[in-house]
């Protein structure tokens, strides 16, 4: 086959901008990446290989677990040297085996694979205008008829795996990726379809792994926590453009459709010795159900949805934690509300959430994880302190605010008591008694039940002005509870 003409993308340029000057031979890559791929349990072999100038044609090439049958076959790939001192392959006619009873094909525009000489060793890359995957192969409990069928695409595809000194990174991006997938499995009364696309899709991120470090045998025991504390560590930042979707339930006991749009978000997670922390942002987000029976879809909107999550990974004598979030402007069509509230007796303002809790904890989680297999005793997690930095629900008119901040005895723990709570918290809560009269009125709260709960606020709650009530709660020590000041436990 003769050499193709084009080399690697623009952004190859970038990846190699800072590495060795020294060209690659063919006869590496090729050797190197069929010890990659032992290092993961695969063997690669090929029926033919040819050399020419600067590069190998390899014939029928196949690709599966060690001493079992080829799951990827190429019809032909070449190996091929290129001017900036990198290899590519290029494949021809990749074919996928799931099986007698299934069939999985791939389409693509300028598929090419790189190899480049990175900071500790080999990277890779690959590129590609236009990736389709179509797979029709069977799923559920075997012998039941159910099967899995669609198709998953990528357009601008970019890439890249590499070794650096102390681990491993990796970048993904794609221009465009979409999915289309049609799930029937009779045993589980499942028949429906998912259909995605969203505008961009990136993903970076980096494992450190220190030396002397097997990924492989982490799951042995004691082996996470030496890595741990030898430095191992993962980094990760997602982010995804604007996406749309549909689905389709054709169960006939509860058939629905639903369309949804999701606006640009961002997720970023890192996690090492001292800690594990998470954060989530999507500023949007709207669908429109139709379930069964209904006439019309019924629209859902919400402005702002964000997550926050930091816990200390090994920590004896405490770490910080948070855990926070946020719902914002959350909205349902009329459609919606006349189903049980047609003559609108309660507000239909937007409903919001918001929760933040901090404070430090005793934590040592890989010893946790350790004992799951192990079976030896270890100590649970244990509070020390918690500060309610932010509560704020607002639903049908009614609105619930707080604050507070307490210590924690942890005493009793050793002999299986409970952590006893010290410190105070504030709560204000706005128009319950209009809330309660609204669930009256539609049928979803009855007088008696009513009844019971404003004798609950009045017991709990001191009048601040009109439908307001506020509460001081306090835990002392001994264990007992006050409220307004007055002792109820």
């Amino acid at each position: 086959m003769p050499a193709k003409s084009f080399f690697v993308a623009a952004p190859l340029a970038l990846l190699l901008s800072g590495t060795s000057a020294l060209a690659l031979t063919v006869e590496e890559v090729w050797a190197d990446l069929r010890v990659l791929a032992a290092q993961g349990g695969l063997d690669i072999n090929a029926a033919t290989e040819v050399r020419e100038d600067g590069m190998i044609i390899l014939n029928g090439v196949s690709v599966g677990p060690t001493g079992g049958p080829a799951a990827v076959t190429i019809a032909e790939m070449s190996i091929e040297g290129q001017e900036d001192g990198s290899v590519a392959f290029f494949p021809t006619d990749i074919k996928v085996n799931p099986g007698p009873a299934g069939s999985v094909t791939i389409e693509d525009q300028e598929l090419s694979v790189s190899v480049f000489e990175d900071e500790a060793g080999l990277g890779y890359a690959v590129f590609a205008d236009a990736l389709k995957v179509a797979f029709d192969v069977p799923s559920g409990e075997a012998g039941q008829g159910g099967k899995t069928s669609g198709s998953v695409a990528l357009e601008g595809l970019e890439a890249s795996y590499g070794r650096v000194a102390d681990g491993m990174t990796v970048d993904f991006s794609v221009a465009r990726a979409a999915y289309d997938v049609t799930q029937v499995d009779p045993a589980l009364s499942i028949d429906q379809t998912q259909t995605s696309e969203t505008a961009t899709l990136n993903l970076s991120g980096k494992l450190t792994v220190p030396a002397g470090v097997d990924l492989a045998t982490l799951d042995a025991p004691g082996a996470f926590t030496t890595a741990l504390n030898q430095g191992l560590a993962l980094s990760a930042q997602i982010s995804q453009g604007l996406s749309k979707g549909t689905l389709a339930e054709r169960n006939p006991a509860l058939p629905m459709t639903m369309t949804y749009e999701a606006q640009p978000g961002t997720t970023s997670i890192s996690a090492d010795r001292s800690a594990i922390n998470m954060r989530s942002e999507a500023p949007g987000f709207s669908l429109q159900v139709t379930p069964m029976g209904m006439p019309e879809a019924i629209p859902m909107s919400m402005d702002n949805l964000s997550f926050t999550l930091a816990v200390p990974v090994v920590a004896p004598d405490g770490g910080d934690y948070q855990v926070a979030m946020k719902l914002e402007n959350v909205t349902v069509g009329d459609a919606a509300w006349a189903m049980f509230d047609p003559a609108g007796a309660l507000p239909r303002d937007p409903a919001s959430l918001s929760i933040d809790m901090a404070g430090k904890i005793k934590m040592d989680l890989p010893a946790l994880m350790d004992a799951e297999t192990t079976g030896a005793a270890v100590a649970d997690p244990e509070p020390l302190s918690l500060d309610l930095r932010d509560l704020g629900i607002k639903i049908a008119g009614a609105a619930l605010t707080g604050t507070g901040s307490f210590t924690f005895d942890n005493a009793m723990v050793a002999m299986g008591g409970p952590p006893m709570p010290l410190g105070t918290a504030d709560l204000r809560l706005e128009g319950g008694n209009r809330l309660i009269d609204g669930l009256i009125a539609v049928g979803l709260m009855t007088q008696e039940d009513a009844m019971g709960a404003r004798m609950m606020m009045a017991m709990f709650g001191q009048s601040a002005g009109e439908d307001v009530l506020t509460s001081k709660i306090e835990a002392r020590e001994g264990g007992s509870i006050f409220v307004n000041g007055q002792q109820i436990q």
